[in-house]
């Protein structure tokens, strides 16, 4: 089924050598200009929102410094955008987009940076913006409000199992790395993506260097199977593309939508270890669907990872440190189901998340996540919300003992958490302009 679904390795490198000669030609084309347009020069536009939360987390496993019955307060997804946008007198429009992430410690402060083209030919971006992996997707997970379930302020709070997945992005997504994307016209309701990332490791102004990736959160990574941040593999020629398909019929709307991933992964820690481990290829796909009818959304989506960024024998070892029988596993796959009811100025929304994998052979690390969120636009740009969260994740003594090798060799005390369960209540403002 794999086979069938993931496209072929060569078809998609034509694709992206399709990309980047048509972006040739359109940089160097003329496009006529047309009588009912007017040029208009760059203009700058400023919005941004920032988001102030609650959480109150109680659960079993309090290691890692995430315990006790005070609550966490955060600063949570806090950004400010500048975009100048243009517009030729053939109709064309051209924009340059900065966003920068302005909440306390950030780092990177720049999250995103690119040029954008738009026309007849579709749109093309250049530069640190998301893939059409991260963009193209809707399902049962994006119809939540709140803190974003999993996605979102969980992840500050909660304990996760070692070696579950998070199971909201696949292994492989580039992130915002530094890439070319490409969006097709939409024709009947159908559009195709393609992104080019050469170096799923590379961000801003990092010079060309392919012999070891990245810490920056920003950058493609796989954290769930190499917990160590700065130690997480990276990919090179990744190639993702993407489509989807959007209707809507008088007070019915339906859209569905794809994407899949492949790029050569590698693994080169940087705690000294001078050595670049091949990994198994990144092979990936992404599904999903929603249906609407007047006030009500209801989505599912699905997500398999192969054997994507997996040691490729049971006997790679790192500074000593043996991934196990790893390579005998999976990369996990996910599944979810969501739906929304909006009236007036309410939201209610609620999804279920589940993740599976297989560490080795025979064991598996897996996740139930139940999210139920309330979201309440109190004024114009100010909206109040609240999350709850049900969640178990559950793993195996082989894991916990791979993850915590890991962990004492970075030397900061982590541990590596066996299975763990808990209610977390979040409340939260979103100021927005």
């Amino acid at each position: 089924m794999e086979k069938s679904i993931i496209m072929n390795q060569t078809i998609l490198k034509n694709v992206a050598k399709t990309m980047v000669t048509a972006v040739a030609l359109l940089s160097f084309s003329t496009w006529e200009a047309a009588a009912d347009n007017v040029a208009q020069p760059p203009s700058l536009k400023i919005n941004g929102y920032t988001i102030f939360t609650t959480a109150l987390a109680k659960q079993q496993r309090r290691d890692n410094g995430k315990g006790g019955p005070q609550p966490h307060m955060g600063i949570g997804a806090s950004d400010l955008s500048f975009t100048a946008a243009g517009k030729a007198a053939n109709g064309m429009e051209y924009q340059y987009m900065v966003n920068f992430q302005t909440y306390p410690g950030a780092s990177p402060y720049v999250d995103q940076n690119y040029v954008q083209l738009r026309g007849d030919f579709g749109t093309v971006q250049g530069g640190n913006v998301d893939g059409v992996e991260g963009t193209m997707i809707s399902d049962g997970a994006s119809l939540i409000g709140g803190a974003n379930g999993i996605d979102g302020s969980l992840n500050d709070v909660y304990n996760f199992s070692a070696g579950v997945i998070k199971g909201v992005d696949n292994i492989g997504d580039s992130g915002k790395s530094t890439k070319m994307a490409f969006y097709s016209p939409e024709v009947q309701g159908v559009q195709i993506g393609v992104s080019y990332t050469p170096n799923t490791g590379r961000f801003g102004d990092d010079k060309l260097q392919n012999n070891y990736g990245s810490s920056d959160s920003n950058t493609g990574n796989g954290s769930a199977l190499y917990p160590i941040k700065g130690h997480t593999p990276y990919g090179l020629r990744n190639v993702a593309v993407g489509i989807s398909f959007k209707k809507a019929i008088e007070k019915w709307n339906y859209g569905l939508s794809a994407a899949a991933i492949t790029d050569k992964s590698y693994y080169a820690p940087s705690n000294g270890d001078q050595t670049r481990y091949t990994l198994n290829r990144t092979k990936a796909y992404q599904l999903g669907a929603v249906v609407g009818y007047e006030r009500v959304q209801v989505g599912a989506g699905y997500l398999d990872n192969g054997k994507s960024r997996l040691p490729q024998n049971s006997e790679m070892k790192v500074n000593g440190i043996s991934f196990g029988n790893t390579a005998l596993g999976n990369a996990g796959k996910a599944w979810n189901l969501g739906a929304s009811y909006t009236v007036g100025a309410y939201k209610f929304a609620a999804a279920y998340h589940r993740t599976d994998r297989k560490t080795d052979l025979t064991n598996k690390a897996t996740s139930d996540i139940y999210t139920a969120t309330v979201d309440v636009n109190a004024l114009q740009g100010l909206k109040v919300f609240g999350e709850v969260d049900l969640i178990s994740s559950k793993t195996n003594q082989a894991a916990v003992a791979v993850h915590q090798s890991l962990y004492d060799k970075d030397g900061k005390g982590a541990k590596a958490v066996p299975s763990n369960s808990a209610a977390v209540f979040i409340l939260g403002t979103k100021v927005s302009f």
